[in-house]
């Protein structure tokens, strides 16, 4: 019974030797082939293009879009209320020179009123010339008979009620200039009011747009015509806080519209907002720019180019800029002695295909800009272009 039971341990233990020699066996296998792979990986070369960091003389420019407005631009109404429009003189694209007539309304009643008050004030002038007239022999008279009355000719009575009438007179003298006065006064009005049923242009400028036709009513509240300068316009335009410092009066900008994709226009900063709005962190300003020919339209969506300054930089090809996904970090590869090597880098402005880097890079170093997809550090690596010379800057790389 031993006997058995020492054949089936002797049997276990030659299986588990035979199972440790197998497990050594395929790790030395696996050990072969991963170091085989490791080895082929470290030597293999990744193939890539370069372009030195260089530097360069970079504008600083601030893009920024914006509306095309008119200079000035002024609803036209009518300060009459309630009469009829009877002629509108202009139409849409029409020039107008300040004060040019715009339209007219009916205006009989009035004229009637101002017939009316005319009449009064004639009426008045001629009740003051019989006042002045009778006050006059009244006078005479009175110095007469005050002759008599020192002479006992006459009772006092005549005396006392010639003085009443000569008092009468004096006031309805002073009665006729007051009405004068006040119809004088109804005639200014009126006549005011009789110029108001003419409207004229407030600006020069063109029509346009054209709200009412002749035969409405006329409405204090309701335009009756548009009036737009169009041969001077500007843009508002804001900028953020920090570059609202940078914005200087006279400033050139260089100003593009999708109508015109190969022409450009020219404007300048004339009025610039003292203050930042607090809503948002942004200060406005606004650009004037002239349009003698007509080919820029309110309403326009322009893009805006301002050159802020000029510094030189250190730079580098656009393509050659990775980012780190967990951090957001900008990084690029460079070359010594034929290895990659990984530098953290700090980007400003760009201009064209070229980046300003603020940190982490020097002049004259070898820059990967294609090929960098598949290196790491230490990777080797060959380089397709080292002899040949960059088309972008004129060096050999």
């Amino acid at each position: 019974m031993e006997t058995k039971k020492q054949k089936n341990k002797g049997k276990l233990i030659v299986l588990m030797v035979i199972i440790a020699f197998g497990s050594f066996a395929v790790f030395n296998i696996y050990k072969f082939k991963t170091q085989k792979i490791k080895s082929v990986k470290t030597n293999e070369k990744i193939m890539v293009y370069v372009e030195k960091s260089k530097v360069k003389n970079l504008k600083w420019i601030l893009h920024l879009t914006g509306n095309i407005c008119a200079w000035k631009q002024v609803n036209v109404f009518s300060k009459v209320p309630g009469e009829i429009i009877k002629q509108i003189y202009v139409d849409k694209g029409d020039y107008l020179k300040k004060g040019d007539l715009i339209a007219s309304l009916e205006n009989e009643t009035v004229i009637a009123k101002i017939e009316e008050a005319e009449a009064g004030v004639e009426s008045a002038a001629v009740g003051l010339k019989q006042a002045y007239t009778k006050k006059k022999v009244l006078e005479k008279d009175f110095v007469r008979l005050n002759i008599l009355y020192k002479e006992n000719a006459i009772a006092r009575q005549k005396l006392d009620h010639l003085e009443a009438e000569h008092d009468a007179a004096s006031e309805n003298m002073t009665l006729a200039k007051a009405n004068i006065k006040r119809y004088k006064a109804t005639v200014k009005q009126l006549k005011i009011h009789l110029k108001n049923h003419t409207i004229s242009a407030p600006i020069s400028g063109y029509v346009s747009a054209k709200y009412i036709d002749e035969g409405s009513m006329s409405n204090p509240a309701q335009p009756i015509i548009r009036i737009s300068e169009e041969k001077k316009l500007k843009i508002i335009a804001t900028v953020t806080e920090k570059e609202f410092k940078h914005i200087k009066m006279g400033m050139t900008a260089t100003i593009r519209v999708d109508s015109f994709p190969n022409k450009s226009f020219n404007g300048n900063i004339s009025i610039i907002n003292p203050s930042i709005d607090p809503a948002t962190r942004t200060g406005e300003f606004e650009i004037y720019l002239k349009n003698d020919n007509r080919v820029l339209k309110p309403g326009m969506f322009a893009k805006v180019d301002l050159l802020l300054g000029e510094n030189q930089a250190t730079v580098i090809h656009r393509d050659a800029i990775l980012r780190l996904p967990a951090t957001g970090n900008y990084y690029v590869f460079t070359i010594k002695n034929n290895k990659a090597i990984q530098n953290n880098i700090k980007i400003g402005i760009s201009q064209d295909n070229y980046v300003e880097v603020i940190d982490g890079l020097s002049s004259g170093l070898s820059v990967v800009i294609s090929g960098h997809n598949r290196l790491y550090e230490g990777a080797v690596v060959e380089i397709q272009n080292a002899q040949k010379i960059s088309a972008s800057n004129g060096e050999e790389i």
